[in-house]
């Protein structure tokens, strides 16, 4: 299968040239594709319809902004008119993935009326999407290819946090930041055989506003000088994991089974890291941050927001 990637084109086997316009439309133009040797030679054919006929493709674009939406599109077409006929699609983060309803009465269900039609109107083989926010996504998107994030959480667990600080896997405690993501962790939890308590987080709420009180962390005494790992989906702002660090550090003071110099540390491991608030605030709680580079890349200029180029505590896997 050829790989039609407009993230990193140095990673794309069809080449592709992107063209902007004063009025705001984006194209794209199709140059050539890749063939290697056995002896890995590398040889760039000429995109044409007889040679295109028979190839699979598989575009790999983000998807966070109407702009990606376009391209991804552009890219589809361009492909059709070439004559491919198997394209798959893989966009890891899903734009509207968190309007999975209707908020407003006079409002749309964003995912479902939206972008799902958009999508499934392209005719895809597959669509590939990582760590989906809810069953809505899959419910809603046609030939969904679910990538959980089992693997990517196993990995930063026991290659980065383990073993850059240090940590015996067994002073690990995962904590789950609600309830409705306890699914995830456990199996997060049953993939890398961790078998000890997941702590799970609770958001409590003023009845009559739906504003969020307070943050509560059920943590037993045994727990106080463990090394807590949050495991979430998405990372927007980051308020929601600031308020649990928060509680977890409160129960460690009213401890008094452990002395504060013994506390564990605190990390966090999201899949799609927005970071729409900078990272000043997430690095006094977190003594590492955790996510692909499904959103954005921090190769990127733009990536470090809110005036904020603290990124020292952030660790990035390419899934690119």
């Amino acid at each position: 299968m050829l790989t039609l990637n407009l993230v990193n084109e140095d990673y794309s086997d069809i080449g592709y040239v992107i063209s902007k316009y004063p009025d705001g439309q984006q194209s794209i133009a199709l140059g050539g594709f890749e063939v290697k040797d056995i002896d890995g030679t590398v040889e760039v054919i000429p995109c044409s319809c007889e040679d295109m006929s028979n190839r699979k493709v598989i575009i790999k674009s983000r998807l966070n902004t109407f702009q990606h939406l376009e391209l991804i599109i552009c890219a589809t077409k361009a492909l059709r008119n070439l004559g491919v006929e198997h394209i798959e699609l893989y966009t890891p983060y899903l734009i509207g993935a968190r309007s999975d309803r209707k908020f407003d009465s006079g409002g749309v269900n964003y995912l479902k009326d939206v972008i799902s039609p958009i999508i499934n109107s392209m005719g895809y083989k597959k669509v590939h999407i990582h760590t989906p926010h809810s069953d809505v996504t899959e419910a809603c998107i046609n030939n969904i290819v679910k990538i959980d994030n089992n693997e990517f959480v196993r990995t930063v667990v026991t290659q980065y946090i383990c073993k850059n600080h240090n940590i015996k896997f067994s002073d690990i405690r995962l904590l789950s930041p609600d309830a409705g993501a306890l699914k995830r962790v456990f199996a997060d939890a049953e993939h890398m055989n961790y078998t000890n308590e997941i702590i799970i987080a609770a958001k409590h709420r003023n009845p009559k506003t739906g504003q969020i009180t307070h943050t509560s962390v059920p943590m037993s005494t045994v727990d106080v000088d463990k090394h807590i790992v949050i495991i979430d989906d998405i990372l927007d702002g980051g308020r929601t994991f600031i308020e649990i660090a928060k509680a977890i550090n409160e129960v460690r003071v009213l401890s008094s089974a452990v002395r504060p110099d013994n506390y564990g540390k605190i990390f966090l491991i999201v899949t799609h890291g927005i970071f729409s608030s900078g990272f000043k605030e997430l690095n006094k709680y977190f003594d590492g941050i955790y996510c692909t580079d499904s959103y954005s890349s921090m190769n990127d200029p733009e990536f470090s927001l809110a005036n904020d180029n603290q990124l020292h505590k952030l660790h990035q896997l390419n899934i690119f």
